[in-house]
């Protein structure tokens, strides 16, 4: 029940709040052309923020687009309005221009889209693999080196650059309805892991059950995964499928070589491929993780 009460908070929030920012602009009086200006600039930042860091997955990853398209339109549409207006326009009462409100959303969201965008870069050297998954668009749930944008990996070092990725069907959404209770629904659960290197296998867990939708397993958190020395860094691949695990502990793996299948076991709400690497020497200092020579991030859509 939690995870669905999120899902359609954070939903809510995702397409309602840059919606009525940009319907704020597109309805506004305007006094004079730093009025117009300064919603602008506060309409801006929070789109931004939820263009790059909102849950747009559970409805349809498309629907940014819109809201980006409706922005624009609302920035030319109001501008001509301002032909015959004054640069600062009329005072009130107190013989001050009050802005106080608007400058102080528009701090918050500047501060909290500098935030999202430093989580697009990263500090030292990367280990480049071959992306995972095959045959159709994919998207990063969770993913960067912001708190922002990868939450619920943050907190532990090894996995600051860890990534969480779904497959989109379509429409956009990464199943067939909300949050369906059917595994079978979910567009990543039953696709084809490939190594993203080749190294040795390190480890090997197997046999842990596929959770129903919403029935994550905490006392396992990485259910069913496997461990490779890719040479300068360990790689997990976590959350398989019960019984898909192609391969044994200490055996040698090419790159892209079928390992496993794409799961819903261990500490996860809904199936998806949780990636991450860390230095072989020292566990708990994470590496960041490029494909082709991209560092993904939440929201990157990589078709493959």
């Amino acid at each position: 029940m939690m995870f669905l009460l999120m899902a359609v908070i954070l939903t809510f929030l995702t397409v309602a709040v840059p919606l009525l920012a940009t319907a704020w602009l597109w309805k506004g009086k305007y006094k004079s052309r730093v009025d117009w200006l300064l919603r602008v600039f506060v309409s801006t930042a929070v789109v931004v923020f939820f263009v790059l860091a909102g849950t747009w997955v559970f409805l349809s990853v498309w629907l940014k687009y819109v809201v980006k398209a409706l922005f624009i339109f609302a920035v030319i549409k109001t501008f001509p309005r301002l032909e015959d207006r004054k640069i600062f326009g009329k005072r009130d009462s107190l013989g001050k221009v009050s802005y106080n409100g608007r400058i102080a959303v528009l701090v918050i969201f500047v501060a909290l889209d500098f935030f999202v965008i430093k989580g697009r870069f990263f500090k030292g050297e990367t280990i480049d693999l071959s992306f995972p998954l095959r045959d159709g668009r994919f998207l990063v749930v969770q993913g960067g080196a912001s708190p922002i944008t990868n939450f619920f990996h943050n907190s532990d070092p090894s996995q600051k650059y860890a990534l969480d990725i779904v497959k989109l069907n379509a429409v956009g959404n990464r199943a067939n309805g909300f949050f369906p209770e059917e595994l079978s629904r979910y567009k990543a659960f039953g696709e084809v892991v490939y190594s993203p290197c080749s190294g040795v296998i390190a480890g090997v867990a197997d046999g842990l059950p596929d959770n129903k939708p919403r029935e994550a397993d905490a006392k396992n958190p990485a259910g069913n995964h496997i461990v490779i020395d890719c040479g300068q860094a360990r790689v997990l691949l976590a959350h398989l499928m019960n019984g898909s695990i192609t391969v044994k502990a200490g055996q040698f793996v090419k790159g892209s070589q079928v390992i496993g299948r794409v799961g819903n076991s261990g500490n996860t709400a809904e199936p998806h491929l949780h990636i991450q690497a860390w230095k072989i020497d020292k566990a708990d200092e994470a590496v960041p993780l490029t494909f082709g020579g991209e560092f993904l991030v939440m929201n990157s859509t990589l078709r493959n």
